[in-house]
Protein backbone atom coordinates (compact mmCIF):
# COMPACT_ATOMS: atom_id res chain seq x y z
CA UNK A 1 0.00 0.00 0.00
CA UNK A 2 1.32 3.49 -0.81
CA UNK A 3 0.28 6.88 0.45
CA UNK A 4 1.89 9.95 -1.12
CA UNK A 5 1.76 13.39 0.47
CA UNK A 6 2.81 16.01 -2.09
CA UNK A 7 3.60 19.70 -1.72
CA UNK A 8 1.73 22.30 -3.77
CA UNK A 9 4.40 22.48 -6.44
CA UNK A 10 3.95 18.80 -7.20
CA UNK A 11 0.18 18.51 -7.16
CA UNK A 12 -0.10 18.37 -10.95
CA UNK A 13 1.97 15.20 -10.89
CA UNK A 14 -0.23 13.56 -8.28
CA UNK A 15 -1.50 10.11 -9.25
CA UNK A 16 -3.27 7.30 -7.47
CA UNK A 17 -1.27 4.28 -6.36
CA UNK A 18 -3.11 1.15 -5.12
CA UNK A 19 -6.29 3.21 -4.97
CA UNK A 20 -4.87 5.62 -2.38
CA UNK A 21 -5.59 9.25 -3.31
CA UNK A 22 -2.98 11.99 -3.00
CA UNK A 23 -3.59 14.90 -0.72
CA UNK A 24 -1.92 18.20 -0.07
CA UNK A 25 0.04 18.22 3.15
CA UNK A 26 -0.79 21.36 5.07
CA UNK A 27 2.46 21.04 7.05
CA UNK A 28 5.59 21.47 4.96
CA UNK A 29 7.90 20.72 7.88
CA UNK A 30 10.73 18.46 6.80
CA UNK A 31 10.58 16.75 10.18
CA UNK A 32 7.14 15.30 9.50
CA UNK A 33 7.43 11.66 8.44
CA UNK A 34 4.92 10.06 6.12
CA UNK A 35 6.29 6.82 4.70
CA UNK A 36 4.17 4.31 2.77
CA UNK A 37 2.48 1.44 4.52
CA UNK A 38 4.28 -1.87 4.15
CA UNK A 39 3.15 -3.87 1.17
CA UNK A 40 0.60 -6.63 1.41
CA UNK A 41 1.66 -10.05 0.13
CA UNK A 42 0.62 -11.18 -3.33
CA UNK A 43 0.98 -14.77 -2.08
CA UNK A 44 -2.16 -14.26 -0.02
CA UNK A 45 -4.78 -16.54 -1.63
CA UNK A 46 -7.24 -13.66 -1.16
CA UNK A 47 -4.92 -10.73 -1.93
CA UNK A 48 -5.56 -7.05 -1.35
CA UNK A 49 -5.21 -4.75 -4.36
CA UNK A 50 -5.65 -1.42 -2.60
CA UNK A 51 -8.05 0.41 -0.36
CA UNK A 52 -11.61 -0.84 -0.24
CA UNK A 53 -15.09 0.56 -0.62
CA UNK A 54 -17.49 0.19 2.29
CA UNK A 55 -19.89 -2.71 2.43
CA UNK A 56 -23.35 -2.15 0.96
CA UNK A 57 -25.42 -4.72 2.83
CA UNK A 58 -25.79 -4.01 6.51
CA UNK A 59 -25.34 -6.97 8.89
CA UNK A 60 -27.85 -5.60 11.42
CA UNK A 61 -31.49 -4.94 10.60
CA UNK A 62 -31.60 -2.26 13.30
CA UNK A 63 -29.49 0.05 11.09
CA UNK A 64 -31.83 2.24 9.07
CA UNK A 65 -31.48 2.21 5.28
CA UNK A 66 -31.62 6.02 5.29
CA UNK A 67 -28.24 7.28 4.08
CA UNK A 68 -26.58 10.64 4.68
CA UNK A 69 -23.32 11.63 3.01
CA UNK A 70 -21.65 14.27 5.15
CA UNK A 71 -21.69 17.70 3.49
CA UNK A 72 -18.22 19.06 4.14
CA UNK A 73 -19.07 22.68 3.28
CA UNK A 74 -22.21 22.68 5.42
CA UNK A 75 -20.34 21.42 8.46
CA UNK A 76 -17.07 23.24 7.65
CA UNK A 77 -15.01 20.04 7.82
CA UNK A 78 -11.47 20.25 6.40
CA UNK A 79 -10.44 17.30 4.23
CA UNK A 80 -6.93 18.45 3.34
CA UNK A 81 -4.97 16.95 6.24
CA UNK A 82 -5.21 20.07 8.40
CA UNK A 83 -6.74 21.57 11.56
CA UNK A 84 -7.33 18.39 13.61
CA UNK A 85 -9.36 19.97 16.43
CA UNK A 86 -11.78 21.65 14.04
CA UNK A 87 -12.02 18.49 11.94
CA UNK A 88 -12.76 16.36 15.01
CA UNK A 89 -15.37 18.71 16.44
CA UNK A 90 -17.25 19.33 13.21
CA UNK A 91 -17.12 15.73 12.01
CA UNK A 92 -18.54 14.65 15.37
CA UNK A 93 -21.32 17.26 15.07
CA UNK A 94 -22.24 15.97 11.61
CA UNK A 95 -22.35 12.34 12.77
CA UNK A 96 -24.39 13.16 15.87
CA UNK A 97 -26.86 15.23 13.85
CA UNK A 98 -27.31 12.46 11.28
CA UNK A 99 -28.02 9.91 14.01
CA UNK A 100 -30.53 12.25 15.68
CA UNK A 101 -32.32 12.67 12.35
CA UNK A 102 -32.74 8.91 11.95
CA UNK A 103 -30.03 8.24 9.38
CA UNK A 104 -28.49 4.80 9.79
CA UNK A 105 -25.79 4.90 7.13
CA UNK A 106 -23.43 7.86 7.35
CA UNK A 107 -20.96 8.32 4.49
CA UNK A 108 -17.63 10.12 4.68
CA UNK A 109 -16.52 11.54 1.29
CA UNK A 110 -13.01 11.13 -0.06
CA UNK A 111 -10.35 13.32 1.52
CA UNK A 112 -7.68 13.31 4.21
CA UNK A 113 -9.16 14.02 7.64
CA UNK A 114 -6.65 14.90 10.35
CA UNK A 115 -8.28 14.35 13.75
CA UNK A 116 -7.43 14.52 17.45
CA UNK A 117 -8.18 16.91 20.31
CA UNK A 118 -7.51 17.19 24.03
CA UNK A 119 -9.30 14.54 26.06
CA UNK A 120 -7.34 14.65 29.29
CA UNK A 121 -3.72 14.72 30.37
CA UNK A 122 -2.99 11.24 29.00
CA UNK A 123 -5.76 10.81 26.37
CA UNK A 124 -6.13 12.31 22.91
CA UNK A 125 -9.78 12.14 21.81
CA UNK A 126 -11.04 11.13 18.38
CA UNK A 127 -14.46 10.30 16.91
CA UNK A 128 -17.13 8.52 18.99
CA UNK A 129 -19.87 6.45 17.31
CA UNK A 130 -23.43 5.75 18.47
CA UNK A 131 -25.69 2.70 18.32
CA UNK A 132 -27.62 1.60 15.23
CA UNK A 133 -25.32 3.30 12.75
CA UNK A 134 -22.82 2.51 10.00
CA UNK A 135 -19.86 4.81 9.46
CA UNK A 136 -18.96 4.26 5.81
CA UNK A 137 -15.70 5.69 4.50
CA UNK A 138 -15.17 6.30 0.80
CA UNK A 139 -12.35 4.07 -0.41
CA UNK A 140 -10.24 7.23 -0.91
CA UNK A 141 -11.02 8.64 2.54
CA UNK A 142 -8.26 8.71 5.14
CA UNK A 143 -8.79 9.44 8.83
CA UNK A 144 -5.46 10.12 10.51
CA UNK A 145 -4.66 10.83 14.15
CA UNK A 146 -2.64 14.03 14.38
CA UNK A 147 0.79 13.89 16.04
CA UNK A 148 0.44 14.12 19.82
CA UNK A 149 2.26 13.30 23.05
CA UNK A 150 -0.48 11.34 24.82
CA UNK A 151 -0.21 7.81 26.22
CA UNK A 152 -3.70 6.87 24.96
CA UNK A 153 -5.93 7.61 22.01
CA UNK A 154 -8.81 6.09 20.09
CA UNK A 155 -9.16 7.43 16.57
CA UNK A 156 -12.66 5.90 16.49
CA UNK A 157 -14.37 4.67 19.66
CA UNK A 158 -17.41 2.43 20.21
CA UNK A 159 -18.20 2.48 23.93
CA UNK A 160 -21.14 0.50 25.23
CA UNK A 161 -22.97 0.71 21.89
CA UNK A 162 -24.69 -1.87 19.70
CA UNK A 163 -25.38 -2.50 16.02
CA UNK A 164 -22.39 -0.50 14.74
CA UNK A 165 -20.53 -0.84 11.44
CA UNK A 166 -17.19 0.73 10.47
CA UNK A 167 -16.30 0.06 6.84
CA UNK A 168 -14.17 1.30 3.96
CA UNK A 169 -11.22 3.62 3.53
CA UNK A 170 -8.14 4.03 5.71
CA UNK A 171 -7.53 4.84 9.38
CA UNK A 172 -4.00 5.80 10.41
CA UNK A 173 -2.24 6.47 13.68
CA UNK A 174 0.59 8.87 14.49
CA UNK A 175 3.39 6.40 15.29
CA UNK A 176 5.91 8.02 12.94
CA UNK A 177 5.42 11.47 14.45
CA UNK A 178 4.45 10.71 18.04
CA UNK A 179 6.16 12.60 20.86
CA UNK A 180 7.20 10.27 23.70
CA UNK A 181 6.92 12.48 26.75
CA UNK A 182 7.33 10.86 30.15
CA UNK A 183 4.16 10.00 32.06
CA UNK A 184 3.98 12.10 35.22
CA UNK A 185 2.83 9.22 37.43
CA UNK A 186 5.86 7.00 36.86
CA UNK A 187 8.08 8.50 34.18
CA UNK A 188 7.29 5.72 31.69
CA UNK A 189 7.39 6.51 27.97
CA UNK A 190 5.98 3.35 26.38
CA UNK A 191 2.91 5.20 24.98
CA UNK A 192 1.53 1.87 23.72
CA UNK A 193 -2.20 2.62 24.09
CA UNK A 194 -2.78 4.67 20.97
CA UNK A 195 -5.37 2.68 19.00
CA UNK A 196 -7.25 3.11 15.73
CA UNK A 197 -10.55 1.48 16.70
CA UNK A 198 -11.55 0.90 20.33
CA UNK A 199 -14.53 -1.36 21.12
CA UNK A 200 -15.24 -1.18 24.82
CA UNK A 201 -17.59 -1.93 27.71
CA UNK A 202 -20.91 -3.60 26.96
CA UNK A 203 -20.68 -3.08 23.21
CA UNK A 204 -22.56 -5.67 21.20
CA UNK A 205 -22.95 -6.45 17.50
CA UNK A 206 -20.09 -4.44 16.00
CA UNK A 207 -18.60 -5.07 12.55
CA UNK A 208 -15.32 -3.72 11.16
CA UNK A 209 -14.94 -4.64 7.49
CA UNK A 210 -12.97 -3.51 4.42
CA UNK A 211 -10.77 -1.05 6.32
CA UNK A 212 -7.04 -0.40 6.04
CA UNK A 213 -5.71 0.08 9.59
CA UNK A 214 -2.13 1.25 9.90
CA UNK A 215 0.53 2.99 11.97
CA UNK A 216 -1.25 2.86 15.32
CA UNK A 217 0.98 3.71 18.25
CA UNK A 218 -0.73 0.76 19.95
CA UNK A 219 -3.25 -1.56 18.24
CA UNK A 220 -5.21 -1.55 15.02
CA UNK A 221 -8.26 -2.73 16.99
CA UNK A 222 -8.53 -2.98 20.79
CA UNK A 223 -11.44 -4.75 22.52
CA UNK A 224 -11.81 -4.26 26.29
CA UNK A 225 -14.86 -5.94 27.77
CA UNK A 226 -16.58 -6.47 31.12
CA UNK A 227 -14.50 -5.82 34.26
CA UNK A 228 -12.25 -8.39 35.86
CA UNK A 229 -13.93 -11.28 37.63
CA UNK A 230 -17.34 -10.70 35.98
CA UNK A 231 -18.80 -14.14 35.26
CA UNK A 232 -20.54 -12.94 32.08
CA UNK A 233 -18.80 -11.18 29.22
CA UNK A 234 -21.02 -8.41 27.82
CA UNK A 235 -18.75 -7.26 25.03
CA UNK A 236 -19.86 -9.70 22.39
CA UNK A 237 -20.85 -10.47 18.82
CA UNK A 238 -17.92 -8.67 17.20
CA UNK A 239 -16.92 -9.27 13.56
CA UNK A 240 -13.56 -8.20 12.12
CA UNK A 241 -13.55 -9.14 8.45
CA UNK A 242 -11.46 -8.43 5.37
CA UNK A 243 -9.25 -5.69 6.78
CA UNK A 244 -5.63 -4.83 6.06
CA UNK A 245 -3.65 -4.36 9.31
CA UNK A 246 -0.25 -2.84 8.55
CA UNK A 247 2.64 -1.38 10.56
CA UNK A 248 0.85 -1.13 13.89
CA UNK A 249 3.25 -0.70 16.77
CA UNK A 250 1.96 -3.04 19.51
CA UNK A 251 -0.66 -5.39 18.04
CA UNK A 252 -2.85 -5.85 15.02
CA UNK A 253 -5.79 -6.86 17.24
CA UNK A 254 -5.94 -7.13 21.05
CA UNK A 255 -8.78 -8.96 22.80
CA UNK A 256 -8.81 -7.90 26.45
CA UNK A 257 -12.13 -9.46 27.39
CA UNK A 258 -14.56 -10.48 24.63
CA UNK A 259 -17.08 -13.12 23.63
CA UNK A 260 -18.48 -14.48 20.37
CA UNK A 261 -15.86 -12.83 18.17
CA UNK A 262 -15.23 -13.66 14.50
CA UNK A 263 -11.92 -12.59 12.93
CA UNK A 264 -11.69 -13.72 9.31
CA UNK A 265 -10.14 -12.96 5.92
CA UNK A 266 -7.79 -10.27 7.21
CA UNK A 267 -4.16 -9.68 6.28
CA UNK A 268 -2.23 -8.85 9.46
CA UNK A 269 1.38 -7.89 8.88
CA UNK A 270 4.43 -5.83 9.85
CA UNK A 271 3.37 -5.45 13.48
CA UNK A 272 6.47 -4.11 15.22
CA UNK A 273 7.74 -1.50 17.63
CA UNK A 274 6.82 -2.32 21.23
CA UNK A 275 6.01 -5.61 22.98
CA UNK A 276 4.27 -7.96 22.47
CA UNK A 277 4.20 -7.14 18.69
CA UNK A 278 1.73 -9.92 17.76
CA UNK A 279 -0.78 -10.03 14.96
CA UNK A 280 -3.52 -11.07 17.41
CA UNK A 281 -3.23 -11.14 21.21
CA UNK A 282 -5.89 -12.84 23.37
CA UNK A 283 -5.06 -11.58 26.82
CA UNK A 284 -8.01 -10.95 29.12
CA UNK A 285 -5.96 -10.00 32.19
CA UNK A 286 -8.76 -11.31 34.40
CA UNK A 287 -11.56 -10.61 31.94
CA UNK A 288 -13.33 -13.41 30.07
CA UNK A 289 -12.13 -14.17 26.55
CA UNK A 290 -14.35 -16.89 25.13
CA UNK A 291 -16.03 -18.31 22.03
CA UNK A 292 -13.66 -16.77 19.50
CA UNK A 293 -13.15 -17.88 15.88
CA UNK A 294 -10.04 -16.83 13.94
CA UNK A 295 -10.05 -18.21 10.42
CA UNK A 296 -8.71 -17.69 6.90
CA UNK A 297 -6.38 -14.87 7.88
CA UNK A 298 -2.97 -14.25 6.35
CA UNK A 299 -0.16 -13.37 8.79
CA UNK A 300 3.35 -12.25 7.90
CA UNK A 301 6.21 -10.08 9.16
CA UNK A 302 4.84 -9.73 12.70
CA UNK A 303 7.86 -9.18 14.93
CA UNK A 304 6.69 -10.79 18.17
CA UNK A 305 4.62 -13.54 16.56
CA UNK A 306 1.32 -14.07 14.79
CA UNK A 307 -1.08 -15.26 17.50
CA UNK A 308 -0.76 -15.51 21.27
CA UNK A 309 -3.53 -16.98 23.45
CA UNK A 310 -2.88 -16.44 27.14
CA UNK A 311 -6.34 -17.23 28.51
CA UNK A 312 -8.89 -17.63 25.71
CA UNK A 313 -11.46 -20.38 26.18
CA UNK A 314 -13.21 -22.25 23.38
CA UNK A 315 -11.14 -20.58 20.67
CA UNK A 316 -11.14 -21.95 17.12
CA UNK A 317 -8.07 -21.14 15.01
CA UNK A 318 -8.48 -22.63 11.54
CA UNK A 319 -7.49 -22.28 7.89
CA UNK A 320 -4.95 -19.52 8.52
CA UNK A 321 -1.59 -18.97 6.82
CA UNK A 322 1.31 -17.88 9.03
CA UNK A 323 4.64 -17.15 7.43
CA UNK A 324 7.80 -15.22 8.07
CA UNK A 325 8.05 -12.73 5.28
CA UNK A 326 11.15 -11.67 3.44
CA UNK A 327 13.87 -10.55 5.87
CA UNK A 328 11.60 -11.00 8.89
CA UNK A 329 12.29 -12.84 12.12
CA UNK A 330 9.99 -13.82 14.97
CA UNK A 331 10.81 -13.13 18.60
CA UNK A 332 8.33 -15.61 20.18
CA UNK A 333 7.07 -17.51 17.15
CA UNK A 334 4.00 -18.05 14.96
CA UNK A 335 1.58 -19.58 17.51
CA UNK A 336 2.07 -19.20 21.27
CA UNK A 337 -0.28 -20.14 24.09
CA UNK A 338 -0.33 -20.68 27.84
CA UNK A 339 -1.46 -23.95 29.39
CA UNK A 340 -4.74 -22.65 30.84
CA UNK A 341 -5.95 -21.47 27.44
CA UNK A 342 -8.01 -23.99 25.50
CA UNK A 343 -8.58 -24.02 21.78
CA UNK A 344 -8.68 -25.97 18.56
CA UNK A 345 -5.87 -25.32 16.08
CA UNK A 346 -6.67 -27.01 12.79
CA UNK A 347 -5.80 -26.93 9.10
CA UNK A 348 -3.31 -24.06 9.30
CA UNK A 349 -0.12 -23.58 7.28
CA UNK A 350 2.83 -22.42 9.40
CA UNK A 351 6.23 -21.54 7.94
CA UNK A 352 9.42 -20.36 9.65
CA UNK A 353 12.32 -19.07 7.55
CA UNK A 354 14.62 -18.14 10.43
CA UNK A 355 14.92 -19.24 14.04
CA UNK A 356 13.12 -17.37 16.85
CA UNK A 357 14.12 -16.88 20.48
CA UNK A 358 12.05 -20.02 21.13
CA UNK A 359 13.94 -22.09 18.56
CA UNK A 360 12.23 -23.64 15.54
CA UNK A 361 8.81 -23.95 17.19
CA UNK A 362 5.79 -23.13 15.04
CA UNK A 363 3.47 -23.92 17.97
CA UNK A 364 4.71 -23.51 21.52
CA UNK A 365 2.90 -23.83 24.85
CA UNK A 366 4.30 -21.62 27.59
CA UNK A 367 4.01 -22.74 31.17
CA UNK A 368 5.15 -22.17 34.73
CA UNK A 369 5.23 -24.21 37.93
CA UNK A 370 1.60 -23.44 38.82
CA UNK A 371 -1.04 -26.14 38.39
CA UNK A 372 -3.17 -26.26 35.26
CA UNK A 373 -6.63 -25.15 36.46
CA UNK A 374 -8.58 -25.31 33.18
CA UNK A 375 -9.60 -28.95 32.63
CA UNK A 376 -10.49 -28.44 28.96
CA UNK A 377 -8.49 -30.20 26.25
CA UNK A 378 -6.67 -28.38 23.44
CA UNK A 379 -6.90 -30.01 20.01
CA UNK A 380 -4.22 -29.54 17.34
CA UNK A 381 -4.86 -31.37 14.10
CA UNK A 382 -4.42 -31.35 10.32
CA UNK A 383 -1.85 -28.56 10.34
CA UNK A 384 1.21 -28.29 8.12
CA UNK A 385 4.39 -26.97 9.71
CA UNK A 386 7.22 -26.05 7.37
CA UNK A 387 10.73 -25.88 8.81
CA UNK A 388 9.38 -25.92 12.37
CA UNK A 389 7.61 -28.10 14.93
CA UNK A 390 5.78 -28.10 18.28
CA UNK A 391 7.02 -27.84 21.85
CA UNK A 392 4.82 -28.09 24.98
CA UNK A 393 5.95 -28.31 28.59
CA UNK A 394 4.58 -28.51 32.16
CA UNK A 395 0.97 -28.97 31.12
CA UNK A 396 -1.59 -31.53 30.05
CA UNK A 397 -4.85 -32.33 28.29
CA UNK A 398 -3.62 -32.11 24.73
CA UNK A 399 -4.55 -34.02 21.57
CA UNK A 400 -2.25 -33.73 18.54
CA UNK A 401 -3.42 -35.67 15.50
CA UNK A 402 -2.80 -35.89 11.78
CA UNK A 403 -0.26 -33.07 11.46
CA UNK A 404 2.65 -32.78 9.02
CA UNK A 405 6.02 -31.50 10.28
CA UNK A 406 8.34 -30.94 7.31
CA UNK A 407 11.86 -30.53 8.67
CA UNK A 408 10.15 -30.29 12.03
CA UNK A 409 9.64 -32.04 15.35
CA UNK A 410 7.35 -32.95 18.26
CA UNK A 411 8.83 -32.22 21.69
CA UNK A 412 7.20 -32.52 25.14
CA UNK A 413 8.46 -32.06 28.67
CA UNK A 414 6.60 -32.84 31.91
CA UNK A 415 3.26 -33.38 30.16
CA UNK A 416 0.26 -35.47 31.24
CA UNK A 417 -2.75 -36.75 29.31
CA UNK A 418 -1.09 -36.28 25.94
CA UNK A 419 -2.52 -37.98 22.85
CA UNK A 420 -0.40 -38.32 19.68
CA UNK A 421 -2.04 -39.96 16.66
CA UNK A 422 -1.16 -40.20 12.97
CA UNK A 423 1.39 -37.40 12.91
CA UNK A 424 4.07 -37.34 10.21
CA UNK A 425 7.51 -35.92 11.00
CA UNK A 426 10.30 -35.44 8.49
CA UNK A 427 13.76 -34.56 9.81
CA UNK A 428 17.34 -35.70 9.38
CA UNK A 429 17.74 -36.47 13.11
CA UNK A 430 15.51 -39.00 14.87
CA UNK A 431 16.34 -37.62 18.28
CA UNK A 432 15.46 -34.11 17.21
CA UNK A 433 12.24 -35.20 15.48
CA UNK A 434 10.59 -36.86 18.53
CA UNK A 435 11.59 -35.79 22.06
CA UNK A 436 10.04 -36.70 25.42
CA UNK A 437 10.90 -36.04 29.05
CA UNK A 438 8.51 -37.16 31.81
CA UNK A 439 5.51 -37.52 29.51
CA UNK A 440 2.41 -39.70 29.93
CA UNK A 441 -0.54 -40.38 27.65
CA UNK A 442 -0.98 -42.43 24.47
CA UNK A 443 0.50 -42.56 20.97
CA UNK A 444 -0.36 -44.48 17.82
CA UNK A 445 0.07 -44.27 14.05
CA UNK A 446 2.90 -41.71 14.05
CA UNK A 447 5.65 -41.82 11.41
CA UNK A 448 9.22 -40.61 10.99
CA UNK A 449 10.41 -39.96 7.43
CA UNK A 450 7.54 -42.04 6.09
CA UNK A 451 8.05 -45.08 8.31
CA UNK A 452 6.15 -46.14 11.42
CA UNK A 453 7.62 -44.72 14.63
CA UNK A 454 6.83 -46.40 17.92
CA UNK A 455 6.23 -44.10 20.92
CA UNK A 456 5.52 -46.15 24.09
CA UNK A 457 3.46 -43.59 26.00
CA UNK A 458 1.26 -44.88 28.84
CA UNK A 459 -1.41 -43.22 30.92
CA UNK A 460 -0.21 -41.93 34.30
CA UNK A 461 3.32 -43.35 33.84
CA UNK A 462 5.92 -40.72 32.91
CA UNK A 463 8.22 -41.82 30.08
CA UNK A 464 11.53 -40.42 28.85
CA UNK A 465 12.36 -40.68 25.19
CA UNK A 466 15.25 -39.08 23.36
CA UNK A 467 15.82 -35.61 24.77
CA UNK A 468 18.08 -32.79 23.61
CA UNK A 469 18.33 -29.75 25.84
Amino acid sequence: MTIYTLKKSALLLCSVFFVFACFEDSDDSLSYKNTPLSATDLNNPNPFSGTMAPIETMPYSEISSLKYCIELDRWDIPNNNSNPEKTTDNLQLAIDWAVSEGYGQICLPEGHYLIGKYGNDIYQAGIVLDSNMAFLLDENAIIEMAPNNKWNYCAIAVRGKYNVVISGGTILGDRENHEYTARESDGAIAHDEGHLICIEGESESVTVENVTLGKANGDGILMVGSPKDDTEQKLKDITVRRNNFSDNRRQGISLVGSSDVLIEDNEIHHTNGTSPQFGIDLEGAGRLNQNITIRQNYFHNNRGGDVVNTDGENVLFEDNILTQGEDSQYIDGPIVYWKNADWTIRNNSITMRTVSVNNWNGIIMYSNDNDKTNPATTYIYENTLNNCGMYMYKGGDLEITNNDMINGHLAFKEMTNLTLEDNRVEHESTCWAYRFLEVSGSATGNTYNGEAFEIPLQANIPWDGCWIN
